[in-house]
C-alpha cells in the first residue's frame, strides 16, 4: 500500500509540474484527500483526479476511478488523469466541455492525450 501512495503521490507531482509548464498555474496537491477526500489537484475551473497503475489486462481507466472524479468535483469541471506502466498519460473528460449542447450525462466521456487537455484548458479560459 505503501508503494502504491508513493506512486500515486510521485504521478500528482509529475502532474502539477506539466500543468505549471504547460498552462502557467501553480498547481499543488491536495494533501488531505486521504482523511477528507476530494479532488487530488485543483486549477481554476477544473477538479483533477490522478491514477497511475501498473498495466493490467486493459489500457483503459475504471469507471470506479470516472465515478470517483465526479463524485469529488463540486461545481469544476471534473478531469480523470491516468497513466500506466510504460504507456502515455491520457486524460478523461466529459463530452459536454466541447459544447454544452452536449448532454451532461456524466457517462459520456472522451479521452485524450494531455496535450490535447491543456489546449482544451487554455481554450476554455
Amino acid at each position: 500500500m505503501a508503494n502504491s501512495r508513493d506512486k500515486g503521490a510521485s504521478f500528482e507531482r509529475k502532474i502539477c509540474s506539466l500543468i505549471k509548464h504547460a498552462l502557467g498555474y501553480d498547481a499543488r496537491r491536495n494533501l488531505d484527500q486521504y482523511q477528507v477526500g476530494g479532488a487530488d489537484i485543483e486549477i481554476p475551473g477544473w477538479s483533477i483526479e490522478c491514477k497511475a497503475y501498473q498495466r493490467s489486462g486493459s489500457n483503459s481507466y475504471k469507471t470506479s476511478w470516472w465515478e470517483q472524479c465526479v463524485a469529488n468535483c463540486g461545481d469544476k469541471e471534473p478531469v480523470l488523469i491516468y497513466k500506466y506502466n510504460n504507456c502515455p498519460i491520457k486524460c478523461v473528460i466529459r463530452l459536454d466541455v466541447f459544447e454544452h449542447g452536449f448532454s451532461t450525462n456524466q457517462d459520456l466521456v472522451c479521452e485524450v492525450d494531455i496535450d490535447t487537455w491543456f489546449y482544451i484548458v487554455r481554450e476554455k479560459i
